[in-house]
């Protein structure tokens, strides 16, 4: 690596690509949570373990993708907002510090380790990649 390499910009933030996998992912790790429990984004007792779990994911995402910190904090805000803000940003902005804030407790970082394992295991694909998305229910079923 040469000394100005830092200078070369890289290649443009497949962005639309990263929504996408994001989207589908999170619809199938909350469609058995949500037939169990259709209020479950109700219950605040369980937002540490879905948002700390969905933090997790992002991290895996961002390093898959080789985001910076600022690409990353864009993508975990559009993900926010479209997929538990109902495109509200100011309820985006809400939930991004609230998982900030959680992401401060051990239990949370614990849940984060587990999404970024499964976000891992369902992009590697194979056989093992349709039960990566059951990580969730795991969780809120322990």
């Amino acid at each position: 690596m040469g000394l100005f390499d830092f200078l070369k910009s890289k290649d443009t933030v497949p962005y639309e690509t990263i929504y996408g996998e994001l989207d589908v992912f999170t619809a199938a790790s909350l469609a058995m949570p949500k037939m169990n429990n259709p209020f479950l984004l109700d219950n605040k007792s369980k937002h540490p373990m879905i948002f700390g779990y969905f933090m997790g994911v992002i991290d895996h995402m961002g390093r898959a993708y080789q985001l910076t910190e600022k690409e990353k904090r864009k993508v975990c805000t559009q993900y926010l907002l479209k997929n538990f803000a109902d495109n509200d940003i100011e309820r985006a902005t809400e939930l991004l510090k609230y998982c900030d804030e959680i992401m401060q407790n051990e239990d949370a970082c614990s849940y984060a380790l587990r999404g970024k394992l499964a976000m891992k295991k369902w992009k590697a694909g194979g056989p093992m990649a349709d039960y990566a998305t059951m990580g969730l229910i795991r969780i809120l079923n322990d």
